[in-house]
């Protein structure tokens, strides 16, 4: 076979190649990527009238001729209430964009017509609707649930320090987050980091749920006028599954807590003007004594037996002047409406 027979039959082999060859790319075309926007089928808001306290949802429908960047608002025009749900696709679809009536913050949505807008990334297109709530979702559904409407808890145990006067470990009845009730936690601290705790039995012995899927919910209240810098809640968690409750009647505050049991904790700065409901994740919890080998710290949902709320501030008197712009000011963080989830925090679900 010659030179010239040997590159014939070469190219007749490439070419063979290419042409049983198959290109094949995934995702959308350029042309649809860089092309202009258009919308094949307008919103459409399934339930305008929806009752979440009887978990009705509403649901979203749309189609692009292109993947976009969507956003969509509601907002309550009573409550100024806000929920936000957004993403990336070319179809909003109605099974799997769903709302419960749950906002992306406080304050929460009362019964009252809404506003509804549908805007694009780098697009000029607004779609508007409305809907109007029957009646809001219960925030009392999880697995255990504080709030404070029936007093404080019979169990429940309360120390502060009077040494600094002006304490409010205390109900109130001016501005609760939910119901009629909250706790008030506050006063002048002069001495050291602790005003005082409240103390709560917890029984949810019964979740199977790990702690990556466990989730603490706490409102908490401050505001901005005169407001006590470093000031924050401390929030521990007790696993220790001998010692009672309870156990020494003298000191108003459970044993749950002592540095050698298994005890977790958060700390939560409270710097901002109005209430906030804060969600943990109770993997996120970290160790009393981290280095006290003789405890197991396996952190195991069923084997919560106490809540403590610590309010602590940084000491603002002459005699402890670590903090001197505080000379003078009232710590204030109070709580409300304390709820451990599963799955999802409070205002997801």
């Amino acid at each position: 076979m010659n030179i010239k027979t040997n590159l014939i039959f070469l190219l007749v082999l490439i070419f063979s190649f290419y042409s049983c060859t198959k290109i094949e790319f995934e995702g959308p075309s350029i042309e649809n990527l860089y092309g202009d926007f258009e919308i094949i089928k307008s919103l459409e808001t399934i339930n305008k009238n929806p009752s979440f306290l009887n978990n009705e949802q509403v649901s979203f429908h749309c189609e692009f001729n292109k993947p976009v960047k969507w956003k969509i608002a509601i907002l309550g025009l009573s409550t100024n209430a806000y929920k936000e749900i957004t993403g990336f696709s070319e179809i909003i679809d109605s099974n799997t964009i769903i709302w419960r009536g749950g906002p992306s913050e406080l304050p929460f949505f009362s019964a009252e017509e809404c506003a509804i807008q549908l805007t694009f990334e780098n697009e000029v297109d607004t779609i508007r609707d409305t809907i109007n709530i029957v009646s809001t979702k219960s925030y009392e559904n999880g697995i255990w649930f504080e709030g404070f409407e029936d007093g404080l808890p019979d169990e429940g145990l309360v120390y502060y320090n009077t040494d600094g006067g002006g304490m409010t470990f205390s109900l109130g009845n001016d501005n609760p987050l939910l119901g009629n009730y909250y706790f008030k936690m506050g006063g002048r601290v002069n001495w050291d980091w602790v005003l005082g705790n409240i103390d709560l039995p917890v029984n949810i012995n019964d979740v199977s749920q790990n702690s990556d899927n466990l989730f603490i919910n706490i409102g908490i209240l401050s505001d901005l006028e005169d407001l006590h810098t470093g000031q924050f809640i401390n929030i521990l968690i007790s696993e220790e599954t001998v010692t009672p409750f309870n156990d020494n009647l003298s000191n108003n505050a459970s044993d749950l807590f002592e540095s050698t049991m298994e005890v977790y904790k958060m700390k939560i700065p409270v710097d901002w003007n109005g209430w906030k409901m804060k969600s943990l994740r109770y993997s996120d919890f970290e160790p009393v004594s981290p280095n006290n080998q003789d405890i197991n710290f396996n952190m195991n949902p069923n084997d919560i037996r106490a809540i403590r709320i610590s309010c602590q501030a940084c000491p603002s008197s002459a005699g402890n002047p670590i903090c001197p712009e505080n000379f003078g000011k009232n710590v204030r963080a109070d709580i409300d409406h304390i709820i451990f989830t599963t799955n999802s925090s409070l205002l997801d679900q």
